[in-house]
């Protein structure tokens, strides 16, 4: 990511007030403070100019470095979500069970929980699931709601999406 121009130019200036500000610290405490009296708000205005500069540089670093962390998380999901295609693809019939399985352990399901989700990716409807469990529909559309939850999901289709995606040919 190119970082924007005024960025770089504050920065420059930002390193040029500092050593102009280290060689007037120097030059004050090798010379008698009598000569500095009558630049003292001069200096004082460039020293709160640097104190000024350094908080800005401060969050212009803190805003990069969150950037930073942004882009790393959504590589670090690209790679996770390249390995799964990887593994699925090499032995479609029983690597995506496996992966669907190791996925439901990562969103941390219960057991209920995961028999439900695979009735779902089944294509199964909330009154078919109850049906099939002999559970009433409140009960399996709160589990499925709770499924949804942990998973990050906002219903069905996106579940059965996130499975089914990395089986689908990239488009040309």
């Amino acid at each position: 990511m190119e970082k924007p121009s005024y960025r770089i130019l504050f920065l420059w200036i930002y390193v040029i007030s500092l050593v102009l500000w280290i060689i007037e610290e120097i030059y004050t405490l090798t010379n008698p403070p009598e000569i500095f009296d009558k630049f003292r708000i001069l200096i004082a205005t460039f020293e709160t100019f640097i104190a000024v500069s350094s908080f800005l540089a401060i969050s212009i670093l803190y805003r990069e470095l969150k950037a930073e962390e942004i882009e790393n998380e959504q590589a670090q999901t690209a790679i996770h979500d390249l390995k799964r295609t990887n593994r699925i693809l090499k032995n479609p019939e029983s690597s995506f069970w496996i992966e669907v399985k190791s996925q439901m352990d990562a969103w941390k399901l219960t057991e209920t929980e995961k028999e439900i989700a695979i009735l779902l990716l089944r294509g199964f409807s909330h009154q078919q699931i109850a049906g099939v469990r002999k559970k009433s529909l409140r009960t399996i559309e709160n589990q499925t709601a709770s499924i949804y939850e942990k998973a990050s999901m906002r219903g069905k289709l996106e579940l059965i999406s996130f499975f089914l995606t990395p089986l689908l040919p990239e488009e040309e």
